[in-house]
């Protein structure tokens, strides 16, 4: 079986990347950066739980996430689609140096919010972000994980039309499923590998 092509058009994926690539190299370092993180790259969407962050954040000493939340409102401008849409940048990260790890994640976020806002940021958008807040995700569960969290948000318009050449994307090999069979049936949990 040969695998099907896959248009990604009129998706936020591309969006998502463009923001990724603009924030590497501004906000992905070394160790000895303490400003910096480890990785900056797009997520797949909320993380519900410290389950989530553990399963990610596993083998890394932080990391900027990004995800595309909502599309509140598609427009036809011209021959384009265009959309306003509300994004999150997950912010990670772990004591450092002997630099705690709440006051790395809070600079890190300013920062992060502070490139969102420069002028001419962002190119590629149809408009510069807007609405641009922080916050600050703590939780003892998290905390447990050895982890700060911040969240930065915001909307922009995007374009949304834009097909991606498909080798730029991460390859989908496995993915996590959690499913109730039935009302107070144990919950099916697991990791599936996909036949490529």
């Amino acid at each position: 079986m040969t695998r099907p092509d896959f248009v990604v058009t009129g998706s936020t994926v591309w969006a998502c990347e463009q923001i990724a690539a603009y924030l590497k190299p501004e906000l992905e370092g070394t160790e000895q950066q303490l400003d910096r993180v480890q990785t900056v790259e797009r997520h797949i969407g909320k993380f519900e739980t410290p389950v989530d962050v553990k399963r990610w954040i596993a083998n890394r000493d932080g990391g900027i996430r990004i995800a595309a939340i909502r599309v509140s409102n598609y427009e036809s401008i011209g021959n384009r689609i265009v959309g306003t849409v509300s994004f999150v940048a997950y912010v990670f990260t772990t004591d450092q140096f002997g630099y705690q790890k709440d006051t790395r994640a809070e600079v890190i976020a300013g920062k992060l919010a502070g490139l969102l806002l420069r002028r001419g940021a962002l190119p590629t958008a149809y408009s510069k972000a807007e609405s641009v807040r922080g916050d600050n995700l703590y939780s003892a569960q998290v905390d447990e994980l050895g982890l700060a969290v911040w969240a930065v948000s915001w909307t922009q318009q995007w374009y949304l039309d834009v097909e991606m050449d498909l080798g730029t994307l991460d390859d989908f090999l496995r993915f996590g499923i959690k499913a109730e069979v039935a009302d107070d049936a144990p919950q099916l949990e697991g990791l599936v590998d996909v036949p490529q």
